[in-house]
């Protein structure tokens, strides 16, 4: 199991880098995103400004990976227009194309943190340390990983 997220600091708006693997011996469950810190949805600047470019590097990926499955719509909101929701059993092939997808959409991060413009304005800020918060709390209360885990390998190790 890997649970892996990089956050910025409040100042930045930059999505939250998720990485969420599991693997056994006859499945893997995969997430692997950039998790927009604000809804893409409602806040479409939000969504030109960090996802528009990476549009392409999300559809190279979907051709590799198969859609995971149905997802509750309050989980949708967590997710961006490129994420990485897939489950396939054990190959080589899935696993070389996964690493990729890992160090691209890390590098691809990396490089919105490095263009982002430090936030100065206290209410923008403290609304970036909110929307960080209320992902860790859906993370913790509701993330739909923990379901497919329980079922997987019971309770007392999905926690």
């Amino acid at each position: 199991i890997l649970d892996f997220a990089v956050f910025a600091r409040p100042e930045f708006d930059v999505p939250i880098f998720c990485a969420n693997f599991f693997s056994a011996a006859t499945i893997n469950i995969i997430v692997l995103d950039l998790n927009p810190l604000h809804n893409v949805i409602d806040q479409r600047d939000y969504k030109e400004k960090y996802f528009k470019r990476l549009i392409p590097l999300g559809l190279k990926y979907c051709k590799l990976f198969p859609w995971g499955g149905k997802l509750t719509s309050e989980s949708l909101k967590f997710f961006s227009p490129i994420v990485i929701w897939t489950k396939f059993p054990p190959s080589q092939d899935s696993y070389d194309a996964l690493y990729s997808a890992f160090t691209e959409y890390y590098k691809a991060w990396l490089e919105l943190i490095d263009q982002a413009p430090e936030e100065i304005d206290a209410s923008h800020i403290t609304f970036n340390r909110e929307a960080q918060h209320k992902y860790l709390t859906w993370r913790e209360e509701k993330d739909p990983g923990h379901g497919i885990l329980k079922r997987l390998i019971g309770e007392r190790l999905a926690k």
